[in-house]
């Protein structure tokens, strides 16, 4: 069996500035039912853009932990967490913010979370030939997706600053699982596209088929990039005031990258 590799890439999203002004948050104008199971379906047949909203709305409705068990039903996508070592009384937001721009492990990408997805290609060659032209398509083919989401992790201890520090983590979360959504979408396309692809080759050889099919998983998985940014940038707000105003942080600005594994 030949199999190709190709990566979509990672996706970093950088801080945002200190001291910005906040921006008008837009509210769906329907009431979101509280059934899991009408919600879940809203969120999976929804487009990008519903998603993030619904999302959202559970997330300042009913917290953290109730959109998590939403997005993850039966078995939550593993988040890896970065530890946050600032003292836990901590109530500055200006601090918070300047440490983590100073000790994300994204920080060289200007991030401070970081989600990962994976797409891998595999099946069988199979030829025909009309008229001295080779025609190979894609028997028995696979697509493996493998994601990942990396997350900052800190329990402060200041009333609130762990009301701020919830809120925030709470929205970037629901942003990603909003990118995890549209990486689920993109399997099932990949699949679709795979099993119908027929390509021209020079030859009946392995080699040959695997280097056309890997030129369309390219240019496919470029599309699922661009699927991705088109919900970039996002920006989360840290407020720590207790009410006042307060600077914004933790931007997510989506930079998405290509490697491809052969």
């Amino acid at each position: 069996m030949a199999t190709g590799l190709a990566h979509a890439g990672t996706r970093e999203r950088g801080p945002q500035r200190s001291g910005a002004r906040p921006t008008a948050r837009c509210e769906p104008a329907f009431d979101v039912a509280t059934n899991p199971a009408t919600l879940r379906t809203l969120m999976t047949g929804a487009d990008a853009g519903t998603r993030q909203r619904l999302a959202d709305v559970v997330q300042r409705r009913h917290g953290n932990a109730a959109l998590q068990r939403l997005l993850a039903p039966g078995g939550a996508l593993p988040v890896q967490r970065w530890a946050v070592t600032l003292p836990r009384g901590t109530a500055d937001c200006d601090r918070v913010v300047g440490y983590m721009n100073a000790n994300s492990p994204y920080r060289a990408d200007s991030g401070w979370a970081r989600t990962n997805v994976t797409f891998a290609w595999g099946g069988d060659p199979s030829f025909e030939e009309s008229d001295g032209v080779i025609t190979a398509t894609v028997a028995n083919p696979t697509v493996t997706k493998r994601v990942s989401v990396d997350m900052p992790s800190w329990a402060p201890t200041n009333a609130a600053m762990a009301t701020g520090w919830s809120a925030m983590t709470g929205a970037l979360r629901a942003h990603e699982a909003v990118h995890e959504g549209i990486a689920s979408d993109w399997e099932t396309e990949l699949r679709s596209r795979l099993s119908t692809l027929r390509v021209t080759v020079a030859s009946r050889t392995t080699a040959a088929f695997t280097a056309a099919v890997r030129a369309e998983w390219r240019s496919w998985i470029a599309e699922h990039q661009a699927a991705q940014t088109a919900i970039d940038p996002y920006t989360a707000t840290l407020d720590c005031s207790g009410g006042a105003a307060a600077p914004e942080a933790a931007g997510l600005e989506g930079v998405l990258g290509t490697a491809d594994e052969d």
